[in-house]
């Protein structure tokens, strides 16, 4: 009969503490779990990225702030200036903000957005989108672009990453540098 509630007694403790164990690391999980789904984002300053290519980058960028999204598809960036590249040409751009999406290989900056070539183009838009999965440099606001002497205006433009070749769409229209002023 001793032996019996020894038994009893050893089988309660053990469950006892089982029970006390479950419920002091439930609610530190619990908690975990809330702080991590809190911080849905992680948050840098002046950090560089690129994409490359068959073993060529393709762009660059450099933002003064970023905040990259917790499944690292989506980066928001702040004080962006970056780089297009393609067969040894380059477009330098700035923009006051834009995003990078790694799911659908897509770039998009926007504000203030100015660029140039070492060929002399200069651009001047509102925003601009690179399709990655495309390779086609586009905008769907109103542009300029100015080189040699030239000046190009239209509603939207698609192009290869560089503007080397340029599709201007809606209004499209080319005059002499001194026309355009």
């Amino acid at each position: 009969m001793k032996k019996n509630r020894n038994l009893i007694l050893a089988v309660l403790l053990i469950l006892a503490i089982g029970i006390g164990l479950y419920f002091l690391f439930k609610d530190d999980s619990r908690n975990m779990n809330a702080a991590s789904s809190s911080s849905s984002s992680m948050e840098f300053n002046n950090i560089d990225m690129k994409e490359t290519k068959d073993g060529k980058i393709t762009w660059r960028f450099k933002a003064k702030h970023v905040t990259i999204s917790k499944d690292q598809n989506h980066v928001d960036m702040e004080g962006v200036e970056g780089d297009f590249m393609k067969d040894g040409d380059d477009l330098h751009l700035t923009a006051d903000k834009g995003r990078i999406d790694r799911k659908t290989k897509t770039v998009y900056i926007e504000g203030n957005v100015q660029g140039n070539s070492k060929e002399g183009e200069e651009l001047y838009a509102e925003n601009l989108t690179y399709d990655g999965n495309k390779e086609i440099l586009s905008t769907d606001k109103a542009f300029v672009v100015k080189k040699d002497g030239k000046v190009l205006t239209a509603d939207t433009f698609d192009a290869d990453r560089v503007l080397k070749k340029i599709t201007a769409k809606g209004h499209a229209k080319l005059t002499d540098k001194e026309d355009a002023q």
